[in-house]
C-alpha cells in the first residue's frame, strides 16, 4: 500500500481545561490541507529486505522501518510504529486471525513535511500506517473502530484518520464506515470525539521557520496561568499568545506575513510554528506567494501555497 498522509490545520483551536488524567479537552476546528508525507507499507520477509535487522519488534512481528530524512527516529519512537503497535495489540487482544499477515513490514515515509510545526505531521503518518496495514490484513476494522484505537496513540491521529481515509478514497473505498469519513471536522474531548462538517474552503500559504515547538510545553503554560477558553471562535488559537511570547522566529514570521500579505487573517496552526495565512480569492493567494517567496530572508524558512477544505 502506499498512501498519501496529509497534513491539517486548525481553523480554531481552544482549551477549555486541564483533565484530572493530566489530558486536556479542547475544541478545534480541524481540515485537511493539500501537504504530505507518502508512506509505503509492505507484507515482507528478511529475504525480501535489504535490512538485515529489525528496526523494532511489535507483539513478535518484524518491523522494517526507514525514511528519506534523518530528522524523524526510525524505532519505536516513531508515531508511524506506534500506530503499527497499536493496531497489533488490538487484533491479538481480540483474537484477530489477521494479525498473522503482518508478521513482518516494511514500513517506508518519505517525509515532505516539516517536524514539530503543529500540522500534524507525525500523526498522520501514525493514522496512515494504521489505515494500510488495516487494508493489508483485509479490513478487519472499521474506520470508527479504528478511530477508537488511534486515540491511544495521540491527540491528532483520530481526525487524521478520517481525514486522510477519505483524501485517500480511491484506494481505500472497501474500508468500512469510510463514507462517513471526511476532511473537516470539530474536535472535542482530548482529540477522541470527532464529527465530520462541512468545510469552509479557503486558498492558504503555509510557512514555517524552520524551528520546533514543544507542544507539552505550550500545554503547560495555559496551565500555569489557567488561561482556559471562556468561549470558542472562528480563527483563534488559544496556544498562539505562548508560541508567540515563546518563540521569536514564529513571532517574526507572523509579522512578517501580516505586513506583507493581503491575506484575510494570518493564524498559527495548532502550538506552532507553522503560520496559516487564508484567503477567499485565489488569485490573491497566488500574487502574494509569488511576491514574496524569494523575499523571506531567513533561508530556513519554507512556504507553500495550497488549498483547504477540499472535497
Amino acid at each position: 500500500m502506499e498512501l498519501r498522509a496529509y497534513a491539517k490545520i486548525n481553523l480554531s483551536l481552544d482549551v477549555i481545561g486541564r483533565r484530572d488524567d493530566g489530558y486536556h479537552n479542547i475544541s478545534s476546528l480541524m481540515q485537511d490541507v493539500g501537504l504530505y508525507d507518502v508512506i509505503k507499507i509492505e507484507k515482507c520477509s528478511k529475504s525480501g529486505t535489504k535490512y538485515k535487522v529489525a528496526h523494532c519488534s511489535i507483539c513478535n512481528a518484524d518491523v522494517y522501518l526507514c525514511s528519506n530524512v534523518d530528522t524523524i527516529p526510525t524505532d519505536d519512537s516513531n508515531l508511524a510504529v506506534k500506530g503499527a503497535r497499536a493496531l497489533l495489540e488490538t487484533m491479538l487482544a481480540d483474537g484477530r486471525p489477521e494479525a498473522e499477515e503482518l508478521r513482518e513490514l516494511s514500513i517506508y515515509i518519505d517525509k515532505r513535511l516539516p517536524v514539530a510545526a503543529g500540522i500534524a505531521g507525525g500523526s498522520g503518518n501514525g493514522a496512515v500506517t494504521m489505515l494500510g496495514m488495516n487494508a493489508l490484513a483485509g479490513y478487519p476494522y472499521s474506520l470508527r473502530e479504528l478511530m477508537t484505537i488511534g486515540a491511544k496513540v495521540g491527540a491528532d491521529v483520530p481526525y487524521s484518520l478520517m481525514m486522510n481515509a477519505k483524501k485517500n478514497e480511491a484506494l481505500l473505498a472497501d474500508l468500512p464506515g469510510i463514507e462517513e469519513a471526511g476532511v473537516a471536522a470539530m474536535i472535542e474531548g482530548i482529540g477522541d470525539i470527532v464529527e465530520p462538517v462541512s468545510p469552509i474552503h479557503k486558498y492558504v500559504i503555509l510557512a514555517n521557520p524552520g524551528v520546533s515547538v514543544s507542544t507539552r510545553e505550550a500545554y503547560e503554560a495555559i496551565d500555569s496561568l489557567r488561561d482556559y477558553a471562556d468561549e470558542s471562535g472562528l480563527f483563534t488559537n488559544q496556544l498562539e499568545k505562548y508560541t508567540l511570547a515563546n518563540c521569536d522566529k514564529a513571532a517574526e514570521l507572523k509579522a512578517f506575513m501580516q505586513k506583507e500579505l493581503d491575506a484575510d487573517i494570518v493564524l498559527m496552526s495548532g502550538s506552532g510554528p507553522t503560520m496559516v495565512a487564508y484567503y477567499e480569492a485565489e488569485e490573491s493567494a497566488k500574487r502574494d506567494y509569488e511576491r514574496v517567496k524569494s523575499n523571506l530572508g531567513d533561508g530556513c524558512i519554507r512556504m507553500w501555497l495550497t488549498e483547504t477544505g477540499m472535497q
